[in-house]
């Protein structure tokens, strides 16, 4: 891997264009100084804002890292200034020492550390980087939110993201790099792999006329034409390997529109996936407040995808209550694993659980901070407990620490302050500064860093 020191710097400093010299003039002290400042704020105005030299795409290979990470674009400390629309994708060995460093336009890609390689991208281009280097993939598209990265059993990788406001882009890679790209309309909701299947749980609502359709057509068939036609129904739709180039119905269920989740992955048995949700406990109220967080218990949505029918069953504590959710601790955008019979997750706000798949008891199991903390906090879970990433400004440091699912004792795996100027740069006569964050990272698979 190349090896690119933290001390290179761009600047644009003037150049001595043609071969003649220089003829001296004469100038008053005060002339020259108005000069000289002029000339400085020029140069200050000039030089890019995100100013470290990056490594060739071509020589990024990941050599002796264990951990990869995309530092976003550059937002103004002040909030006067405009945004600094660039990247970067950072990668780490197991010392916190910085091995490369690839700088692209405003990327909208998650990390993921595959066997073959990481997995990443730009609006419009695709990267895997191995020991070998660092292949990229054109794309004839632009990319915009990404929601989900998956790897299929048979090598393809899935990115999920969006395209519209009604619909999903879906790109399929293949092994040798190449590409094929679906858009789907109406399927933007929790989503997540089972097997060799990207599927997402939407509603009749979203879905176009035809689809939606379709749907109350299978319910009418699973349901046997008894009792009244549900006015809206929920729909799990396969993203991958589309039917005709529409995705393909796998469940129907009435909506219950009591859970609210929007989560990007689940526990996957065979043909059953299992959702983690909330039971609102005042969907009408949290709808009018547009309340991100409501307040509500914890429950269990089971769909079997080989009947296409769905339970929701809720999720009670060792003394038989309710799990209580709500602003100070929730399940939104967790990352989770299953272990054995339990699917132990933990959510962006840093609150974990465990979850009986059988019988629906849970447990919470720790929270990772206090409600509220900034800047926020990036998850990695394995079978044996959560790593952590987070940017500790106070200090200058960067640091991933590690904690067991029982809640043992948080340590540090490592620290590094050699990130410190790609996250902030420092203010100037015209500027308060800028400041970046975390958009994602990733471990190399089978490195622990000690922790276990």
């Amino acid at each position: 891997m190349s090896t690119r020191s933290d001390e290179q710097h761009e600047t644009n400093a003037p150049q001595r264009e043609g071969g003649g010299s220089a003829k001296r003039k004469r100038s008053r002290p005060w002339g020259l100084l108005a000069l000289a400042f002029a000339l400085g704020l020029l140069m200050w105005s000039c030089i890019p804002k995100g100013y470290l030299i990056s490594s060739s795409v071509d020589e990024l290979s990941t050599g002796d890292a264990v951990i990869a990470l995309r530092i976003g674009h550059a937002e103004s400390v002040s909030g006067l200034e405009a945004p600094i629309h660039d990247s970067w994708v950072v990668l780490l060995d197991a010392q916190g020492n910085l091995e490369g460093a690839l700088r692209r336009d405003d990327s909208v890609a998650r990390l993921a550390w595959l066997d073959s390689g990481i997995s990443y991208g730009s609006w419009e281009q695709e990267y895997l980087t191995t020991e070998d280097g660092t292949r990229v993939v054109d794309r004839d598209h632009s990319r915009f939110a990404e929601y989900g990265r998956y790897l299929l059993p048979d090598g393809r990788i899935v990115v999920v993201s969006s395209w519209s406001d009604k619909g999903l882009l879906i790109d399929t890679i293949e092994p040798d790099g190449s590409m094929t790209t679906a858009e789907t309309e109406g399927t933007r909701g929790d989503m997540g792999q089972c097997g060799g299947r990207i599927v997402s749980i939407v509603d009749t609502k979203q879905l176009p006329r035809a689809k939606a359709s379709e749907a109350f057509e299978a319910y009418a068939a699973q349901s046997g034409g008894d009792g009244d036609q549900p006015e809206v129904l929920s729909v799990v739709v396969q993203l991958t390997d589309l039917d005709g180039g529409t995705p393909q119905i796998l469940g129907v269920a009435p909506e219950n529109n009591v859970l609210g989740s929007w989560q990007e992955m689940f526990a996957c048995e065979g043909d059953v996936i299992t959702v983690p949700g909330i039971q609102v406990a005042d969907p009408d109220s949290a709808k009018r407040a547009k309340v991100s967080e409501p307040e509500g218990t914890l429950v269990l949505q089971r769909w079997d995808l080989s009947t296409g029918q769905r339970t929701v069953i809720p999720v009670l504590d060792e003394q038989g209550n309710p799990i209580e959710l709500g602003r100070d601790r929730n399940i939104d955008r967790y990352v989770g694993i299953q272990v054995g019979r339990e699917y132990r997750f933990i959510s962006a706000d840093g609150h974990a659980f465990a979850v009986d798949l059988d019988s629906g008891q849970g447990r919470h199991l720790f929270s990772y901070r206090e409600p509220g903390n900034y800047p926020p906090v990036l998850f990695q879970v394995t079978k044996t407990g959560v790593y952590a990433l987070e940017d500790r400004e106070e200090d200058q440091l960067v640091a991933l620490s590690y904690q067991s699912w029982d809640g043992g004792e948080k340590r540090d795996v490592f620290t590094t302050g050699k990130l410190e100027k790609y996250l902030r740069t420092n203010s100037g006569i015209l500027s308060a500064g800028y400041r970046r964050g975390f958009e994602s990272f990733a471990l190399r698979p089978g490195w622990d860093g000690g922790a276990q």
